[in-house]
């Protein structure tokens, strides 16, 4: 388990990460999100004490990391796969990690077999294309068999069977009752395998819910409809309780099923171009909560994510 407790990091003038306050659960797989800039990368480099936090702290397991004598048996993590020797072997690049924590020898090729890279392990890292770069990552992140696995992007460059594999993978983790924390981009592939999921922008809690709950509060079908007099429609639709919000061209409305909305349109001559019933995605939730909360600036982004 992991607790981050008023966690605050300040560079200069800029607040990257402010007062957030988040519990890590075992046998949970977290999905943590954020637009650029949102400080989500230096939160995961503060848990494994990269960088250090301005104000408040982080426990892991009710202890600072620090305090470990074996980390990596606490703590495993892909955070950036660039890292990797590219002139050693898989296998060479395991046994120096291996060495270095005290691993045995068996548990390079259970990673290995485990990552599916037990065919190539032999070849140079020089030559693996960047989804086996992403395996190699993920074999060193779970080479100490740790209690916690945090990986940042693991998705990137891996095929479809890859994404499977992962997936399974992820679950298969947090079966066992690890801490797992993923953060990704893909938000489809996010809310296919996460159990909960924590939303930060600009440093700042925005979202923290089970799938379930995000499933039943937020992401529940709504109707999108376009029409000839949008804003006659709209009174239409408010007068007999429905809940609209605008969209693009058109209009959500949520309270009032589709059947109806086509009825109240026959009835008060309604030209309609558009109904349709919407199932939301975590990517849509994701734009909405974080709309306005987004870092462009080029030279900060590098710092803060």
């Amino acid at each position: 388990m992991i607790r981050l407790n008023n966690l605050t990091k300040k560079y200069k003038n800029k607040t990257a990460v402010n007062n957030l306050n988040i519990t890590f659960t075992p046998g949970v797989v977290t999905g943590f999100l954020g637009p650029n800039g949102s400080g989500k990368s230096t939160t995961m480099k503060m848990i494994i004490s990269l960088v250090h936090p301005t104000l408040g702290d982080i426990s892991v397991d009710d202890n600072d990391y620090k305090s470990y004598k074996n980390p990596t048996k606490k703590i495993g993590t892909l955070i950036d796969p660039a890292t990797i020797d590219v002139d050693l072997t898989a296998k060479q690049h395991l046994y120096f990690f291996s060495i270095a924590a005290n691993i045995s020898q068996k548990r390079i090729y259970e990673v290995l077999k485990m990552t599916g890279l037990e065919s190539v392990k032999d070849n140079k890292v020089k030559t693996y294309s960047l989804g086996m770069k992403q395996r190699l990552g993920i074999a060193t992140a779970l080479i100490n068999d740790p209690d916690v696995v945090i990986l940042d992007e693991p998705f990137n460059g891996l095929d479809v069977d890859g994404i499977h594999w992962i997936r399974r993978l992820l679950k298969k983790l947090s079966s066992e009752g690890k801490t797992v924390i993923v953060s990704s981009h893909l938000m489809g592939e996010i809310q296919a395998v996460a159990d909960r999921v924590i939303i930060i922008a600009r440093g700042k809690l925005l979202a923290n819910m089970s799938i379930d709950e995000l499933n039943e509060k937020t992401l529940t079908t709504y109707s999108y409809v376009e029409a000839e007099n949008l804003e006659e429609m709209e009174k239409v639709l408010k007068l007999n309780g429905g809940n609209t919000i605008r969209r693009l061209e058109g209009l959500e409305v949520r309270g009032l099923d589709s059947r109806i909305i086509g009825s109240l349109a026959s009835e008060n001559h309604q030209i309609l171009y558009q109904l349709k019933d919407v199932q939301p995605t975590l990517e849509e939730f994701f734009i909405d909560i974080t709309e306005g909360k987004v870092d462009y600036i080029s030279e900060l982004n590098e710092i803060f994510d």
